[in-house]
């Protein structure tokens, strides 16, 4: 009996552009992650008694030929040609192929799908042929498995060692969006960024082991960069966002549930569920709520565009107004039909916006009503919004990727999540 086992692919971080490839030749970094995956691979195999693969150029050569495939269509799919192709006396095939940022993410994407990680254990398999092709900041991965009936038999396991716990269910947390309005980002609690427009991919979180999931994202005053918080206050860095401290270390009383940069791109502040205020580089500490008796938990916040302000914006809609941030009303003493899950301020600094998770928007001072997801039937819920440039338009995320966009804020994509 012969059979091949081909997966579900796995979608590690956000599709980008791919341009044409110029040659099939690997390159010396594809190599490199080529032989990385091997060894990780192995390692993990060793960890469950599984015994080791061993690399075959035959399917070496074929994994490259595919991934270089799916690298020039700029999408992924499985070779439905594995069998043909296969080298001969094949008795067992199997098949994984991902997109993503780096091989560190897309092993532990692997890892964490029960489907590849069944691939990458199964003790029948006794060779191994990875491909990777680089197209800019995307690495594309195509990764063989064989049985081969003159080959030496695997070590026997017993038991069959289980699947790993199901990964948590990754989820829209935040967004931000590019200076010029022509693209945004969003992130997800398990640190995946995904990019849209002219938002660069940078790099995301989601290879990394997290204490805790990721609350927010906000973008560098270049475009060139962008911070994740979690909310034990751990600071991610990516492009020319700087690393100006974090409260990772620090007991807190309450998470973190937010973050607002500096217009010079040198500091940011963390806000925290009861209002504590943790700001570092040059964000100075303005004023907080984190000595008050809050009626409700403080669910985001905003800066002002001199950076020498912040609202604070509570979940029965309470606004806290700190610096030159001035107050403009807030939906406090009314009866929401959800709670407030976010703000956003407009580029004059002299009006905001807050949003309920049913997606209702409440504008204030210049920021105008442009529309609302509030009489719509959403999948998931709204967890985040964000201010396009110029004050004429919003999007909101809901928890399952899901991008609403209203005014002149154009929609560029989203992610499928949850």
């Amino acid at each position: 009996m012969r059979s091949i086992r081909r997966l579900v692919l796995v979608l590690a971080v956000v599709f980008t552009a791919a341009m044409p490839l110029m040659t099939g030749t690997a390159h010396a970094s594809d190599a490199s992650d080529e032989s990385a995956f091997i060894a990780d691979i192995n390692q993990l195999r060793a960890g469950v008694g599984v015994g080791p693969l061993t690399p075959d150029s035959r399917l070496t050569d074929m994994a490259r030929t595919w991934a270089g495939t799916m690298a020039a269509a700029g999408t992924i799919w499985h070779n439905p040609n594995l069998a043909s192709q296969a080298p001969a006396g094949w008795t067992v095939l199997g098949e994984n192929v991902g997109v993503g940022g780096s091989e560190p993410s897309l092993h532990a994407a692997f890892v964490a799908s029960p489907h590849h990680y069944a691939n990458l254990v199964d003790a029948r398999f006794q060779q191994v042929g990875i491909g990777v092709v680089h197209v800019g900041g995307t690495m594309y991965v195509a990764e063989e498995f064989m049985k081969n009936a003159g080959g030496v038999q695997p070590v026997a396991v017993a038991p069959t060692p289980p699947p790993p716990p199901a990964a948590p269910v990754a989820v829209a947390q935040g967004m931000g969006t590019t200076q010029n309005g022509s693209g945004y980002w969003v992130v997800s609690n398990a640190g995946a960024v995904y990019a849209y427009g002219d938002a660069p991919f940078l790099g995301a979180a989601n290879g990394t082991s997290l204490s805790q999931p990721v609350v927010h994202l906000a973008p560098t005053p270049t475009n060139g960069g962008y911070w994740l918080v979690a909310s034990d206050g751990g600071i991610f860095t990516y492009g020319d966002a700087k690393f100006l401290g974090s409260t990772g270390n620090v007991p807190l009383n309450k998470p973190i549930v937010g973050m607002a940069a500096t217009p010079s791109g040198n500091g940011y502040w963390l806000v925290a569920s009861d209002g504590g205020i943790f700001s570092f580089g040059d964000a100075k500490f303005l004023g907080s709520t984190g000595g008050m008796i809050l009626n409700n938990q403080i669910v985001g916040m905003a800066s002002t565009p001199s950076g020498n302000g912040y609202w604070l914006v509570a979940s029965d809609g309470g606004i806290f107004a700190f610096g030159d941030a001035t107050f403009h009303g807030s939906s406090g003493g009314m009866k929401l039909n959800q709670p407030i899950v976010g703000m956003a301020s407009t580029s004059s600094g002299q009006g905001y916006w807050m949003t309920a998770s049913d997606g209702g928007i409440f504008a204030f001072g210049d920021a105008t009503f442009q529309g609302s997801t509030g009489g719509m039937k959403l999948n998931q819920p709204i967890v985040a919004m964000a201010g396009a440039p110029g004050g004429a338009g919003y999007y909101l995320v809901a928890k399952d990727g899901g991008i609403f966009a209203f005014g002149a804020a154009p929609f560029m994509g989203s992610p499928k999540l949850g």
